[in-house]
């Protein structure tokens, strides 16, 4: 990583698990200690902290956690049907699921962040998740990625 290309002020983590997020915490503060010490880290569950004059907002949610992940799957595969979190009947689950929290993430943006701020948004199943935001937000900014950005 060269810092020099691409200077962050400050790297703000936020998540709705206080647990989850001090774990991954600790990863993050290691690599920021490793890549950049003079980064200011913020670790929150305030959704006005975390966007408060945000310029990027990388945003990766799973509504529902593994637990559901499960039942995405193992339900259709019991009716013969793909058992798959981002297509089938699972994926339309997990879909639905992630539409409403994304469009609240949108809304945290829209009160809270820079006028510029872009969310770049890793959440599946992606094609119903930017359909939905599309609909409901129009005006939102914010680009749905699915996972082929890796293979670029």
């Amino acid at each position: 990583m060269q810092k020099d290309r691409f200077k962050l002020n400050e790297l703000v983590l936020y998540d709705n698990n206080a647990e989850r997020q001090e774990a991954v915490g600790v990863i993050v503060r290691h690599v920021v200690e490793m890549f950049d010490p003079e980064l200011k880290l913020t670790l929150t569950t305030d959704p006005e902290v975390a966007m408060t004059d945000a310029d990027f907002i990388f945003a990766q949610m799973r509504v529902g956690l593994y637990a559901m992940r499960e039942q995405d799957e193992k339900i259709p595969l019991k009716y013969g049907v793909v058992g798959q979190e981002t297509c089938g009947p699972g994926g339309l689950a997990y879909g639905l699921r992630t539409i409403y929290p994304m469009v609240e993430l949108i809304d945290y943006c829209e009160k809270y962040a820079k006028p510029t701020y872009w969310i770049v948004n890793y959440s599946n199943p992606a094609a119903i998740v930017a359909k939905a935001t599309f609909r409901l937000r129009p005006k939102a900014r914010i680009l749905n990625i699915c996972d082929m950005p890796v293979a670029i």
